[in-house]
């Protein structure tokens, strides 16, 4: 019987999304304005990005359709240019609308990392401590065309002090994308779709 109540709850639940057309979510690779951090902290920061636009089961339910992130930021490479081209004040979020109208995207996620220093300088004399000065910014853009709706979220993180893990650039960059993360409310749009 339990097995019966199984095949007819996934009959259900394919026939529910069988019907619905995918959401197509373009996920941009992270831009970089400024120093490029090491490879490993660049995957960690890709690593929050795609655990954030997760959705579990996506295999068998097909709720959404990832488009490939190269192809996304090719052109989006191509509208910037154009864009800025046009008016020198315009801002990255200028371009999701444009950008998700030529991918015919329904999401668009477009992190940034806009600062990423560390200087660490060494004590002298008595006082023979490591300082390090560091600091990070990023952006998250997210651009839902079903709704029209444009989020921008920032952060930015700064450390001036004894040397620390926690006070590295790398550790900020990551301190960062979690906060824009939360602030977009990224995972429950990405919740939402069905």
């Amino acid at each position: 019987m339990k097995k019966f109540f199984a095949a007819l709850f996934v009959m259900i639940l394919f026939a529910a999304t069988a019907s619905a057309q995918p959401v197509r979510i373009a996920r941009l690779p992270i831009i970089f304005r400024s120093t490029i951090p090491d490879e490993e902290t660049r995957a960690e920061l890709e690593t929050k990005i795609t655990r954030a636009i997760h959705i579990p089961l996506n295999g068998t339910l097909q709720l959404a359709e990832y488009l490939p992130p190269d192809e996304s930021a090719r052109a989006l490479d191509d509208l910037w240019q154009n864009i800025s081209a046009q008016n020198k004040k315009a801002n990255l979020s200028d371009a999701m609308r444009p950008l998700a109208q030529e991918l015919d995207a329904d999401l668009i996620v477009c992190p940034v990392l806009k600062k990423y220093s560390q200087y660490v300088t060494m004590g002298f004399g008595w006082n023979s401590d490591t300082y390090i000065v560091s600091q990070a910014a990023a952006e998250l853009i997210v651009y839902d065309r079903r709704s029209d709706e444009l989020t921008v979220k920032k952060n930015s993180q700064i450390y001036n002090d004894v040397y620390s893990q926690r006070g590295t650039a790398s550790a900020l960059s990551k301190v960062c994308f979690d906060k824009i993360i939360d602030s977009s409310g990224l995972r429950q749009i990405v919740h939402d779709i069905r």
